[in-house]
């Protein structure tokens, strides 16, 4: 037994034990705090800490907090809750060691402490007690987790050697840092409650109440570090397992759906990502506070709907949290609406004066390479008003399109935007004198070499164009994703329109991308647990990953009636 006198700490022990007896969760989150700076009680206590407990006499102190928490000795189940005991000692190592100023330390330290808090919340009975304590540490976790990837030049010289998974891949402290609260989240999730849905009077009930608070933080980090593809298993945990997302609070809702959507739109699920994003921006609250957030759910709805054929209004430009959006989506808009390709190559190109913001939310390189196929078809639209054959329906004639023609178009608009001076041509009537003079050739910079062949003397750089066998494919491409309608005469290299004489050639051959998107798509969302009024597989009781009980079930060939 320590010599030492410890006043405060056997205060500090006394008062948390009599809130273990009142299963006060809130007062003992307010209660351990762990956030320099202290108040002069803590400082006291952590000075009686430091002198009667000093490094290295763990055993001690975790001796001291066993005899004092007289609460986590014996349930009324007879279990005992030793993990919470282990927990408190280790807090106190905690403040007794943290120095704010060496960040890697603290995040050791911290680390080690959620992990002994994850452990206490395990507890069948009593975890329930210490789970906004679980949350509150989990949020200051991931702040210094996220703080550290940001910031790198901090800990420069402190960095240690990491772990090294057996794949040989890195784990990066973050994402350290998110597999320990998965820990936790799991914890919350595999809860019994009374209740078979774990709700209770509309609300969530016990740990349950904890799921999305944890899995937000998760996914916060692992966005940040540019890990969201380890997100999977949260989103297809809480699909399976999870009570209704409506029954949670606001701030939780739109924070989910914000990451589900932001991990659909990178997973190239752009119709889910859409209807998930269109749900956070709806919840979330339309006033100044939460302006940032709308901005940033709004950023990736625009792209989500752009990709999908569906352009934003005026009006939603107008709005305070679409400030400076139209500058960079229209433009956009406009060449996929109009067939512009020399346009769109330009807007796409990583030189261009906003290519860095988009790769800053990073939907640079789905915008890019998505959006083109629209740029496509509303080519396509536009040869046929120029030079298609538009049909008779008297002689059941087809209304067609040469793909030659076609070509021609693509050939012409790939040039310019290889000429840097295209930009400068105001049109017919409007060229200055000195452009009769200019090459209509690419420059030589535009050529294209492998690198693996750069330098090799038979091979020489060449300008990539369209051929006719690329517009034939490019043409098939549309038609089995729907956007044209038709087929193609290989032998006449001609696209012909089918349905022609019910709703014209335009309409028939060209039919509207969002439209087409949606009836080709599924209203369902993997990972957003819906109420059972709101239809879906997971809702209505079966899903994947789901039990099915079959004691029931008669055998095959046993008719239902007599």
């Amino acid at each position: 037994m320590q010599s030492t006198s410890t006043p405060v700490l056997d205060q500090f022990l006394e008062e948390t034990n009599n809130i273990l007896l009142a299963k006060d969760g809130e007062g003992l989150q307010s209660y351990l705090v762990i956030e320099p700076p202290f108040n002069d009680l803590y400082n006291t206590m952590i000075a009686q800490i430091r002198q009667a407990f000093p490094k290295g006499s763990e055993d001690a102190l975790e001796e001291k907090c066993s005899r004092k928490l007289t609460a986590a000795q014996e349930d009324a189940d007879g279990s005992s809750w030793a993990a919470f005991v282990k927990f408190i000692a280790n807090y106190f190592v905690f403040i007794r060691d943290v120095d704010v100023g060496n960040l890697l330390d603290t995040y050791n330290l911290l680390s080690e402490l959620q992990q002994k808090c994850n452990s206490a919340l395990a507890h069948p009975t009593n975890g329930v007690i210490i789970l906004s304590t679980v949350i509150s540490y989990a949020r200051m976790f991931a702040r210094l987790a996220i703080g550290l990837d940001k910031r790198p030049e901090l800990i420069a010289h402190l960095v240690r050697k990491t772990s090294i998974e057996d794949d040989g891949a890195r784990e990066t402290l973050p994402e350290r840092a998110a597999n320990i609260l998965r820990q936790a989240f799991v914890t919350c999730l595999n809860d019994r409650t009374p209740t078979a849905s774990g709700t209770r009077g509309g609300k969530p009930d016990g740990k349950k109440s904890g799921i999305y608070k944890i899995a937000n933080l998760c996914l916060k980090i692992l966005f940040q570090c540019n890990k969201s593809r380890n997100g999977e298993q949260i989103f297809t945990n809480i699909y399976n397992q999870s009570p209704p997302l409506s029954i949670y609070p606001t701030s939780e809702r739109v924070t989910y759906l914000y990451y589900l959507g932001r991990f659909m739109f990178a997973s190239n699920h752009f119709y889910a990502a859409q209807l998930t994003l269109q749900a956070a921006y709806d919840q979330c609250l339309a006033n100044p506070l939460c302006l940032r957030q709308r901005r940033l759910i709004l950023i990736y709805l625009i792209a989500s709907n752009i990709i999908l054929g569906r352009f934003p209004s005026e009006t939603l430009y107008r709005r305070p949290e679409a400030q400076g959006l139209r500058e960079r989506f229209n433009p956009i808009c406009r060449a996929m609406a109009r067939g512009d390709l020399e346009s769109f190559r330009r807007l796409t190109d990583s030189k261009h004066e906003h290519a860095d913001w988009f790769l800053h939310f990073r939907i640079f390189l789905q915008i890019e390479h998505r959006c083109e196929v629209i740029v496509w078809r509303s080519l396509f639209r536009r040869t046929f008003l120029l030079a298609g054959v538009q049909g008779d329906a008297n002689s059941r004639r087809a209304p067609t399109l040469d793909l030659h023609d076609v070509l021609a178009l693509f050939t012409y608009l790939e040039k310019r935007a290889m000429m840097p001076l295209s930009q400068l041509d105001g049109g017919p009537g409007r060229r200055h004198t000195n452009w009769i003079f200019m090459s209509r050739d690419p420059p030589p910079s535009a050529a294209y070499i492998d690198p693996d062949f750069e330098g090799c003397e038979d091979f020489e750089p060449e300008i990539l164009l369209p051929t006719i066998l690329g517009m034939e494919s490019i043409c098939s491409s549309l038609i089995s994703q729907g956007l044209l309608n038709g087929f193609i005469s290989h032998k006449l290299r001609r696209f012909a329109i089918q349905g022609a004489k019910r709703k014209g050639a335009l309409a028939a051959g060209f039919p509207n991308v969002w439209e087409v998107i949606k009836s080709r798509s599924d209203d369902e969302v993997p990972g957003w647990k819906k109420d059972a009024s709101q239809g879906g597989a997971a809702a209505s009781g079966f899903g994947p990953g789901m039990v099915v009980n079959l004691s029931g079930a008669r055998p095959v060939g046993v008719a239902a009636f007599d």
